[in-house]
């Protein structure tokens, strides 16, 4: 699907990165050889220690549709994508970390199906592949670890777990309206989510995997577990105002549907 150069770019994607130097360039390209290429690309640097702001300004300098926003201080994932949000020029919105990967018909395929859902929110399946993965999109062959996802979701089942992985979350932002992302490390997209939904609007999903998610190294923002389970508890309780013992049993549905996820 080809559109007209320099016309408003249909989807915005929002790239945060941090210390990303190594994946960087491979996780752009998947982005870069979409299908669709009504796109712009705004990576967001959220003051990275080594060469990413080098990597991303060489990128930006090869393609007019890639443009770089430097952060002064680090501020984590929810604030560098809203950061990207708040620069975001397309009817859609989408989120690729700087270490995940993008098959190439993805946003073709979901905005066929935004089109015809009528979907706020449209998802896919995806791959998980291991932090060390080394390969790019062409050289990837699928292992079966392959994490799959409902063709309709509802805010009330969205509560049981978060079963919509942030690299292949499409938000239509005319249906949706402004949004952004609430600061909570491993839970933030959750957040939004939910807040979609409860807010009127409706899910739909690809069951068939069409990116590639890189599992989280030691380190990394989700790699710490304690950590996730307290952004979860505050989404319920704070975001989605829920009584403790609803709370209570979202968490225990959520830390389920995590450790099924963390085995596939």
């Amino acid at each position: 699907m080809t559109f007209e150069k320099g016309a408003q770019p249909a989807v915005t994607v929002v790239m945060p990165a941090f210390n990303s130097a190594r994946t960087l360039r491979d996780s752009v390209q998947s982005v870069l050889d979409q299908t669709l290429d009504s796109l712009e690309l705004i990576i967001i640097d959220d003051a990275s220690a080594d060469d990413t702001t080098a990597v991303a300004e060489e990128l930006a300098g090869r393609d007019a549709r890639v443009k770089l926003v430097s952060r002064p201080t680090q501020g984590g994932p929810a604030a560098a994508r809203n950061t990207g949000i708040a620069a975001a020029r397309g009817r859609y919105l989408a989120f690729c970390d700087a270490d995940d990967l993008w098959l190439p018909t993805k946003l073709e395929r979901q905005l066929e199906l935004a089109g015809a859902t009528g979907a706020t929110l449209v998802y896919s399946a995806y791959h998980r592949v291991d932090a060390d993965f080394a390969g790019s999109v062409n050289t990837f062959r699928s292992q079966g670890r392959v994490v799959r996802v409902p063709s309709r979701l509802t805010y009330a089942q969205l509560l049981h777990s978060n079963v919509i992985g942030c690299l292949t979350a499409v938000v239509d932002l005319e249906r949706a309206g402004a949004v952004s992302m609430p600061d909570l490390a491993g839970a933030e997209d959750w957040a939004l989510w939910l807040h979609i939904l409860r807010d009127g609007g409706h899910a739909a999903g690809v069951d068939e995997p069409l990116a590639l998610y890189r599992v989280a190294g030691p380190g990394s923002h989700s790699a710490s577990r304690w950590r996730a389970i307290r952004a979860v508890w505050r989404v319920l309780r704070t975001e989605e105002g829920l009584s403790a013992p609803r709370a209570a049993l979202f968490l225990v549905t959520d830390a389920v549907a995590g450790l099924r996820k963390s085995r596939i």
